[in-house]
C-alpha cells in the first residue's frame, strides 16, 4: 500500500477537462444534496424537426459493435469545478491533527482512528466519479476525480464486524447521516477517501475524509465522515426520510456536451457530437446518438482500470453535406446489463424524484447554407 504521488495524478489525471456546475431542485419535497449554485436553462428540443431533404446525404452508420478505447487519459474534474452539494448547515471546520473515526455498533472491538492511521491503510490513487440523484436530464451534477483511497473493509475487519450486522450508518459531521448494506461496505470497491486530485480533500468536499461507494448516488456518500456503526436493523438516512430512494442505485444516463443546444451548424462540415455517460456498477456498454429518427454507435472512451466506476467519454463524427434545416439529437446510452434509456427528457427536473432519471437527453441544432 502506497501514499498517493503526484505521478499517480498525472497519469491519471492527463487531458483534465472542465464541468460546468448547475444546481438541482428535485420536483417534490426538500431535494438531496443541496447546491448553491443557479440552475441551467433548460434544454428542451421543440416537437419534431424539419425533415431532411429526400436528396440529402444521411449519416454513415457506425460499426454493429461500438468502439471502445480503454485508457488512462478519461478526463478528470478540477477539485475548484467539481459539483458541490451539502444539506445546507455550512462546512464543517475540522482539524486533521485531531480527527477521529469512530467504528462502533456490533463489532468485536470498537476502534478509534487517526488519520495517519487510515493513512497507513493508503491502496494508493484511485480514479471514481461521482453524481447527485437529483441530476437533471442534461445536467452536470457530476464529476470523475482522482482519489487516494483506503478500503472499507480493511477498517471494518479491524474492528471485528458481528455475523449478525446488516448495515453500516455513516455519520457525519455536519449532522448528515445515511447508511449502506454491509455486503456494499465489504466490496473490494468501496473506499473512504482521504485526498482528491493529488491535493488533501477540500473543505467542501469533506475534509479530511469522505465516502465513496461504488454504483450509489451521492446522497449515500456522506462527507466530513466521523462515525461508521455497524446495526442489525434497518435504517433509513437524512434524504431516505424524506422520501428519496433507500437505494439510490444509480440508473444509466447520458449528456450531449457538443454541440451546444441550438447550435448553427455550416451545411457540409463534419460535426463532432460528444459528451459522457454514466451508469454506476454495471458500467456503459454502449451509446447511441440518435438524429431525426436514425440511430448511430459513437466511440468509447472508457478508463483503462476499473471503467465502471467511471463516467464514458463518447463521440460521433456528423457529416452535413447536403443537409439543411433544424435537427434534434439525442444521446442514449446501455448499462452493462443491457438496460438502454428509454423517453426523451421533457424538463429541466424531469423525473429526478424519487430515484434519480434515466431519461433521454436531446438538443436541437441549425445545419444551414
Amino acid at each position: 500500500m502506497r501514499h498517493l504521488t503526484r505521478r499517480d495524478i498525472l497519469r491519471l489525471s492527463a487531458g483534465a477537462g472542465v464541468l460546468v456546475l448547475s444546481g438541482c431542485v428535485p420536483r417534490l419535497g426538500a431535494r438531496p444534496e443541496t447546491s448553491q449554485v443557479s440552475s441551467p436553462s433548460p434544454t428542451s428540443p421543440p416537437a419534431s424537426p424539419t425533415a431532411v431533404p429526400a436528396e440529402a446525404a444521411a449519416p454513415s452508420p457506425a460499426p454493429a459493435t461500438p468502439v471502445v478505447v480503454r485508457t488512462d487519459d478519461v478526463r478528470v474534474t478540477p477539485n475548484d469545478e467539481f459539483y458541490t452539494v451539502d444539506i445546507g448547515r455550512g462546512i464543517p471546520s475540522l482539524d486533521v491533527e485531531t480527527y477521529r473515526l469512530k467504528v462502533t455498533g456490533l463489532v468485536e472491538q470498537e476502534l478509534t482512528l487517526s488519520f495517519e492511521d487510515l493513512r497507513g491503510l493508503s491502496a494508493g490513487a484511485h480514479m471514481r466519479t461521482l453524481e447527485c440523484i437529483s441530476n437533471p436530464v442534461g445536467g452536470n451534477l457530476i464529476g470523475n476525480a482522482v482519489w487516494e483511497v483506503v478500503p472499507l473493509r480493511e477498517v471494518l475487519e479491524m474492528a471485528g464486524p458481528s455475523p449478525s450486522a446488516v448495515e453500516v450508518i455513516a455519520r457525519a459531521a455536519d449532522g448528515f447521516h445515511t447508511s449502506i448494506p454491509m455486503e456494499l461496505a465489504m466490496d473490494p470497491l468501496a473506499y473512504l477517501a482521504i485526498a482528491m486530485n493529488g491535493e488533501p480533500v477540500p473543505p467542501e468536499h469533506g475534509y479530511p475524509v469522505r465516502c465513496l461507494w461504488p454504483g450509489r448516488y451521492g446522497m449515500k456518500q456522506p462527507k466530513w465522515l466521523l462515525e461508521l456503526e455497524l446495526t442489525d436493523t434497518p435504517y433509513l438516512g437524512y434524504w431516505e426520510r424524506k422520501g428519496w430512494s433507500n437505494e439510490a442505485t444509480i440508473k444509466v444516463n447520458s449528456q450531449i456536451e457538443t454541440p451546444e443546444n441550438q447550435a448553427r451548424i455550416k451545411s457540409g462540415t463534419r460535426v463532432v457530437i460528444s459528451g459522457r455517460a454514466f451508469a454506476g456498477r454495471s458500467g456503459v456498454q454502449r451509446v447511441e446518438v440518435g438524429i431525426g429518427d436514425a440511430w448511430y454507435d459513437a466511440e468509447l472512451t472508457q478508463a483503462r482500470e476499473y471503467p465502471e466506476v467511471v463516467w464514458t467519454l463518447w463521440r460521433y463524427e456528423w457529416d452535413t453535406t447536403g443537409l439543411q434545416g433544424r435537427f434534434v439529437i439525442k444521446a442514449r446510452a446501455t448499462d452493462g446489463n443491457g438496460v438502454r434509456q428509454e423517453g426523451v427528457g421533457g424538463g429541466l427536473l424531469d423525473d429526478t424524484f424519487p430515484d434519480g432519471t434515466s431519461r433521454i437527453h436531446a438538443i436541437t441544432v441549425v445545419v444551414e447554407a
